[in-house]
């Protein structure tokens, strides 16, 4: 009785730290039309933990908490199309291309865009050869 006790105990602890575990998506990986496709669905499903990951630590902390940030204005977002990446220069980066985003947008507050089709120009870069991509801008023009 002792042992069914235990091993029942034991299934319930497996179960649970299963349950529990993150399912954000590793973007080490990821190329960079596939980076910029996770970084808008994430912030499609309010999953901003993994939207955060795609970004560039430097980039990340200069839009977080800006008040038109998606971290903090985007009330829905909806059908994503991404281009294929284009090669492009951008500050001292080992490789850079740019990839257009478009989709429709609707924010709780008007403040530098409407709401409705959106195009946004996204720049992803390698910093080196072995780097993983990671977006350093967006841009509403070229």
């Amino acid at each position: 009785m002792l042992k069914k006790v235990i091993c029942c105990v034991l299934l319930i602890v497996i179960l649970l730290a299963g349950c529990s575990a993150t399912n954000t998506k590793d973007v080490s990986e990821l190329e960079p039309n596939q980076l910029v496709q996770t970084y808008y669905e994430s912030l499609a499903n309010k999953d901003y933990i993994a939207a955060k990951s795609c970004l560039d630590e430097d980039y990340a902390s200069e839009i977080m908490d800006l008040d038109d940030s998606y971290f903090n204005n985007l009330k829905s977002l909806k059908q994503i199309t991404i281009s294929e990446p284009s090669e492009t220069q951008y500050g001292d980066n080992y490789q850079v291309v740019q990839i257009i985003a478009e989709y429709n947008a609707t924010y709780k507050k008007i403040i530098t865009s409407h709401d409705g089709n959106q195009y946004r120009f996204v720049n992803v870069a390698k910093k080196s050869q072995t780097s993983a991509w990671r977006i350093i801008s967006i841009g509403t023009g070229p």
